[in-house]
C-alpha cells in the first residue's frame, strides 16, 4: 500500500560521495554475496510474522525465515544533487535483515524459478502482498516465494512482535544523528518512523542485489542449496513498487553476477502506478519526465501490472509509457479494468490480526469505509498470468500480449460503460459479464481511498441481463476463453472462474 517518503533536500554529501554507484559491486564486479543465517528455529515462543492463510503442508510447501547480513551503501544524486547516476554516500554500512522462504519440500517438484518480493511496509508492518495474489500460481507450478524486508519501519515493528527473536534485525543508519539533514529522534515533537534518524532507508538497493546474488549461488552460502535455480525474479507492490521501479531504473544495471549476467531476470511491478522512490532518507523522489525516473535504455524484460486505482487516485497517468519488444528493454504496461489497488481478497490472507497489533500496528479493516461493499474483483486470477507470461518470456522468448489502457475522456476520467465499469484495459469477465459495477476508490479513513467498492446488482437487473443462470454461466466461460487465448488468465485460474459463475446466484 501507498507510504509517505522521505522529502526533505540533502543539505550535504558526507566524505565518500563521487564514487560510481558501481562501487557497491565486489573486487572483480561481482554482486557482494551476504551471509545468510537460519532456519531461524521455530517455537511456541518464537515464532514467524507473516501473512497467513494458506495451507503450505496441504500443498507439500515449507516456510522457513533466514536472517541476511552484509554491507550496503547509502547513495545520493551527487554535489550537485541531479546527478544521472546514484553515487555513494556512504560506503559499506552493515545492515541485517530477513526473508521468509515459502519452497516446495521436494527439491525435484522444484521450477527453477525464484521470485523474491519485497516486502510492502505501509501499513507500518511487514506483508506480503503479492504472495496472496500469486500463491496459487507459485505453488502448482514449484516456485520458491521469498518475501524479503527492504524497509526499517517493518524491522521496527517486528522487534516489537518478538524483541527476542529479531534482536539481530537493523537497517541502522550509518551517520550519526548530528549530520542528518533531515527527520527526527525518538521523543522529538513530531517523531516519525518513517524518516526517523534511527534508520536509512536507502541500504535497501544493495540490500535487494545482494538477497538476489545470494540465492543464485551455487556454494553452501546460499539457504537454497540443493534446489537448482534457473531463473530469479524480484516483485514489489504498491510502496514497493515504487522502490522496483527506481532499482530498476538507477541500480539494477550494476547487479551482476560473476559470470557478467544479471542478478535478477525480469521484473513485475505491481500497482506501483510507474512512480519512483526516493534513494536515500532525506532526498525527495524524482519527478515524472525526469531521466531518473525512467527505466534505462537498457534493461531485463519488466511489467507494470496497475489496477484503476494507479492512472488517477494514485497519479500514474502522467506515467504511462509504450510497450516494448527490444530484445534489452522489453516492457508491458498492463492495466486491469475494475481492479482495485487493495482488493477484498486481501483481508483472507494479512498479518494475523493480535501478531500485527503486538507490532505496534492497526490491523487492515474495511469498517472505516462509507460504503458496505469492499472491491472484490478477484486480481488473484488474473496477476498469474502475467507472472508467467514473464517467466517465458525470459525462459523462450515468447513475447507476452500486449493489451489497451483503460480508456479516459481527457486524461482526466475513464470512460465508463453503462453500468459503469471501465472501458479498455485488461478485460475480463468481471466487467464484460458483470454482476456489480467496481469503482477504485471508496470514501472514509484509513486506506479507503485506494481499496475500492463495489455496487452489486439487483435480482431484477440481472434477471433482465441474463434471464437464466445457465446463460450468465455460458456468458462468463465465453469470456473467460477469449481471455485465455489472449494469454491474459492461465488454465488453471480460468477454471476457477467459471466454476465460481457456477455458484453465483443468477438471478
Amino acid at each position: 500500500m501507498l507510504g509517505a517518503g522521505a522529502v526533505a533536500a540533502l543539505a550535504g554529501v558526507p566524505a565518500g560521495a563521487g564514487e560510481r554507484h558501481r562501487a557497491h559491486a565486489g573486487s572483480e564486479g561481482a554482486t557482494p554475496i551476504p551471509k545468510a543465517k537460519g532456519p531461524i528455529p521455530v517455537s511456541d515462543q518464537s515464532r514467524i510474522f507473516t501473512v497467513g492463510g494458506t495451507d503450505l503442508a496441504a500443498n507439500g510447501y515449507a516456510l522457513d525465515e533466514f536472517f541476511v547480513s552484509g554491507r550496503a551503501n547509502v547513495y545520493d544524486w551527487g554535489a550537485d544533487g541531479n546527478s544521472r547516476s546514484p553515487r555513494v554516500r556512504t560506503a559499506n554500512a552493515p545492515y541485517t535483515t530477513r526473508m521468509v522462504v515459502r519452497r516446495p519440500k521436494q527439491t525435484r517438484k522444484f521450477s527453477g524459478n525464484v521470485w523474491v518480493e519485497l516486502n510492502n511496509p505501509s501499513r507500518a508492518y511487514d506483508a506480503e502482498i503479492q504472495w496472496p495474489a500469486v500463491q496459487e500460481k507459485f505453488m502448482r507450478d514449484g516456485d520458491i516465494h521469498i518475501g524479503l524486508t527492504v524497509k526499517p519501519i517493518s524491522i521496527a515493528a517486528l522487534k516489537r512482535f518478538d524483541a527476542k527473536r529479531y534482536a539481530p534485525l537493523s537497517m541502522a543508519n550509518p551517520l550519526p544523528a548530528a549530520d542528518q539533514a533531515c527527520g527526527s529522534l525518538p521523543g522529538d515533537p513530531g517523531y516519525n518512523e518513517n524518516t526517523s534518524k534511527l534508520f536509512e532507508n536507502g541500504l535497501a538497493w544493495d540490500i535487494v542485489s545482494q538477497v538476489g546474488a545470494l540465492v543464485r549461488d551455487g556454494g553452501n552460502r546460499n539457504p537454497l542449496r540443493g534446489y537448482r535455480v534457473r531463473h530469479v525474479y524480484a516483485t514489489g507492490e504498491s510502496q514497493t513498487a515504487f522502490y522496483l521501479n527506481t532499482y530498476v531504473a538507477n541500480f539494477a544495471a550494476d547487479a551482476k553476477r560473476s559470470n557478467g549476467k544479471p542478478v535478477y531476470d525480469g521484473y513485475v511491478s505491481v500497482s506501483g502506478a510507474g512512480r519512483p522512490n526516493p534513494i536515500n532518507q532525506c532526498v525527495a523522489a524524482t519527478k515524472v519526465g525526469d531521466p531518473r525516473s525512467e527505466l534505462p535504455a537498457k534493461h531485463e524484460p519488466f511489467m507494470r501490472v496497475d489496477s484503476q486505482s494507479e492512472p488517477f487516485a494514485l497519479g500514474g497517468y502522467p506515467w504511462r509509457r509504450a510497450d516494448s519488444d527490444a530484445s534489452n528493454a522489453g516492457y508491458r504496461l498492463y492495466e486491469i479494468a475494475g481492479a482495485a489497488h487493495g482488493w477484498g481478497q486481501l483481508a483472507n490472507y494479512d498479518v494475523p490480526q493480535a501478531d500485527v497489533k503486538a507490532a505496534g500496528a492497526v490491523p487492515l479493516l474495511y469498517d472505516e469505509c462509507i460504503e458496505p461493499r469492499w472491491n472484490s474483483l478477484p486480481r488473484q486470477y488474473i496477476e498469474p498470468a502475467m507472472y508467467a507470461n514473464l517467466e517465458r518470456w525470459v525462459e523462450d522468448g515468447t513475447r507476452p500480449p500486449h493489451a489497451d489502457v483503460l480508456e479516459t475522456v481527457d486524461g482526466k476520467t475513464f470512460r465508463k460503460d453503462e453500468f459503469g465499469n471501465a472501458l479498455g484495459g485488461v478485460r475480463n469477465p468481471y466487467v464484460d459479464v458483470p454482476i456489480a459495477t467496481y469503482y477504485e476508490t471508496a470514501s472514509g479513513g484509513a486506506f479507503c481511498g485506494v481499496l475500492g467498492h463495489q455496487d452489486d446488482f439487483g435480482s431484477g437487473q440481472l434477471q433482465s441481463l441474463y434471464v437464466t443462470h445457465q446463460n450468465y454461466v455460458a456468458k462468463v466461460a465465453e469470456a473467460t476463453a477469449r481471455m485465455r487465448h489472449a494469454r491474459f488468465v492461465e488454465p488453471a485460474d480460468a477454471r476457477e472462474i467459471v466454476q465460481e459463475a457456477r455458484y453465483t446466484r443468477i438471478p
